[in-house]
């Protein structure tokens, strides 16, 4: 209880003189504590980032010493140096390194053969890089490159990209403004599938690492580089094989941090530039749901064939999607918290119940808040895609035997065993009603004591829980990313440096999965970054894929010095 001065009188005497000041000064501390207490609207107001109790603090620039006797990244931007660039990141375009869902093993299926054109184009393009690294070739098509540092008690540092990129639909290909291996440049932009995912920054590490070794570069830390070639399907051909050799030839917990594709820098997170590199990523499963009939004559057909049988399946897995959920072990939870405390534009209610997620009720209200837009729902949800159907040989038959699979990536707090119980609860009911029994991830079920009038079988493929978080809080290598990316990007001589507003790094979540899976026992310090302005970056896996140049020059001096910092730091 707040005692009030004893010469007070609180009767219903009007106050006069003195008792007035007294009464105005209760009534604002009153004020301030109940806001602190129950509004919450400063309870992380921030404080001296040098005490350690900022929830979101800025990490200072970090800046190469000049001591390295290196260039700045000026000359990056310069229009002789472009040509240059852009010379580079067409031709690896050019190359249609596509790798499909259904891709035989390495040496069989004759489609990986266009893989081959890599190492010739890694040699030609950046000989110093070829002639300085060892390069292995592991499983034919994944490229390990190393170039050992002068100081041994250093652990390496290992960059990763891919060479793959997703199919392009023969019936797409007219839709495209330019053909989409042609790598066209039409002033601004490159256009080209994998012009962002991934051949900007496999090109731009490559490119970075010429420029230094060109200039008399040698590193006191070891380099190493990671090139898988089936990322885009899940890099068990690629990324697997490059871990485990470098496992085997390094040992558990010997990178000093891995940094792969992932977020990007985002111009507009409620009004403020954030970098979003993500510190996690969600889990995987596809489910494949198999529904077994006897078939018979279309002109007798039952009331449901089992294409309609199906249907009703996917219908009743899709009338339940998963509920959002925000755990404290989501990255996305600490970046709703940056976002809160430095954004300029945030709405001032959402602002409120972020800053009060430790209370129940606040939380409930951010969730809402996110889930109601799409491009954020799935940062705090599990989602569901009903991406694949066969059924069916012959209109005058009933189909014999209907496949759906349904691909999910797993929120933090979620499982893959939650899901299989989510899709046997969606399935059940639709076979108890048609007499279907049902094999469900190797249990089987039936109802009644009829014959079954046919199976549902319920299989999992390739299931991958959600990753290790990596930790922020004094951790030196999060302060070294987060670092040079404002140096980088705030300060460079970018034409997109032009009264750059401060970017503000804070970690996020991949709701989709990288090559990373294939190396979580090389390091806890796993960075998932494009270091790219989203804003020039249109349409990946989609028609029409470009980026702008002057965002592919960011990124080659991003890693340029982002190599030099890494090299310097301890």
């Amino acid at each position: 209880m707040i005692k009030l001065p004893e010469d007070i009188d609180v009767s219903n005497k009007k106050p006069r003189g003195r008792e007035k000041l007294y009464l105005v000064i209760i009534r604002i501390v009153i004020t301030l504590i109940t806001t602190i207490v129950i509004d919450g609207n400063y309870l992380y107001q921030k404080i001296d980032p040098n005490d350690g109790g900022e929830i979101c603090p800025i990490i200072d620039k970090i800046a190469p010493k000049e001591s390295d006797g290196l260039r700045s990244t000026d000359f990056i931007f310069d229009e002789s140096y472009k040509k240059k660039s852009l010379e580079a990141w067409t031709k690896a375009i050019q190359i249609p390194s596509i790798s499909y869902d259904d891709m035989g093993e390495v040496g069989e299926d004759s489609r990986w053969n266009v893989f081959k054109c890599f190492d010739s184009y890694f040699n030609s393009t950046f000989p110093k890089v070829s002639s300085r690294f060892d390069l292995i070739h592991v499983n034919t098509y994944g490229l390990v490159y190393i170039l050992n540092g002068t100081d041994k008690t250093k652990k390496p540092s290992l960059l990763t990209a891919h060479t793959d990129v997703v199919p392009v639909p023969e019936n797409t290909i007219p839709r495209w403004t330019y053909p989409p291996f042609e790598g066209h440049f039409d002033g601004e932009y490159v256009w080209g599938r994998g012009a962002e995912d991934c051949k900007n920054s496999l090109v731009a590490i490559f490119e970075s690492l010429e420029l230094l070794l060109g200039q008399g570069f040698t590193p006191k830390r070891t380099i190493v580089l990671g090139i898988g070639f089936d990322e885009e399907i899940s890099g068990h051909h690629g990324a697997y094989h490059i871990g485990q050799y470098l496992l085997n030839r390094f040992g558990p917990d010997s990178i000093y941090l891995l940094l792969d594709e992932g977020g990007n820098i985002s111009e507009d997170v409620y009004g403020s530039s954030f970098a979003l590199p993500a510190t996690g990523e969600k889990g995987y499963v596809d489910v494949f749901i198999k529904l077994a009939t006897t078939g018979g004559l279309s002109s007798i057909p039952p009331s449901h064939t089992s294409i309609g049988i199906m249907a009703k399946i996917i219908d009743a897995i899709e009338d339940e999607p998963y509920e959002p959920q925000l755990i404290e072990e989501n990255p996305y939870y600490k970046m709703l918290q940056c976002a809160a405390e430095h954004s300029e534009n945030m709405d001032p209610k959402l602002r409120k119940n972020i800053r009060s997620m430790h209370l129940e009720s606040s939380k409930k209200k951010v969730i809402k808040a996110i889930a109601e837009n799409i491009s954020s729902k799935y940062f705090i949800s599990t989602s569901q895609a009903v991406d694949i159907i066969h059924g069916g040989l012959k209109i005058n038959a009933l189909p014999e035997e209907v496949v759906t699979e349904v691909n999910h990536r797993i929120i933090y707090g979620s499982s893959i065993g939650q899901i299989q119980e989510k899709v046997l609860r969606a399935v059940r009911p639709v076979a108890k009603r048609f007499g279907l029994s049902i094999d469900a991830f190797g249990v089987r079920m039936e109802f009644g004591d009829s014959t079954p009038l046919g199976k549902v079988t319920l299989t999992t493929y390739d299931g991958l829980q959600t990753a290790p978080v990596t930790p922020i809080e004094n951790n030196p290598t999060w302060k070294l990313l987060s670092g040079t990316i404002r140096h980088v990007f705030e300060d460079s001589k970018s034409a997109f440096n032009v009264n750059q507003k401060p970017i503000f790094v804070a970690p996020s979540i991949m709701s989709g999965n990288t090559d990373t899976r294939h190396y979580w026992n090389l390091t806890k310090n796993i960075y998932r970054f494009n270091p790219i302005r989203g804003d020039y970056s249109y349409n990946i896996h989609a028609i029409d894929e470009r980026v702008h140049l002057d965002a592919h020059l960011e990124t080659v001096a991003f890693f340029y010095d982002f190599v030099r910092n890494a090299d310097q730091i301890r």
